[in-house]
């Protein structure tokens, strides 16, 4: 398997890995009062433009012809970043409700 390979293998593993995060949480909204479910949605919807933002640059970054495997990796790893600190700032706030 080429490092490229690799790359694409562990970025669809992550936005898999957040894809079933973002259910739990429409899951876990379902079940909260009125007023905390609208903000959980709201969160909910900002998580979710972000991964899909991060999905289509993804798709942008893996489909790129001749792009410098460390280019690639560095942009996947910026995105990745990024949605994981929206993530964990999301449980912090969450749990601390």
């Amino acid at each position: 398997m080429s490092k490229k390979d690799e790359y694409r293998a562990m970025a669809e593993a992550k936005i898999e890995e957040y894809e079933a995060q973002l259910a739990e949480l429409k899951a876990k909204a379902q079940y909260e009062a009125a007023e905390l479910k609208l903000e959980l949605n709201e969160q909910i919807d900002h998580l979710e433009t972000k991964l899909d933002a991060a999905k289509a640059e993804f798709n942008e970054i893996s489909d790129e012809a001749g792009a410098k495997l460390e280019d690639w990796s560095e942009r996947f790893e910026v995105l990745a970043d990024d949605i994981g600190a929206a993530f964990k700032k999301f449980f912090h706030k969450s749990s601390s409700d």
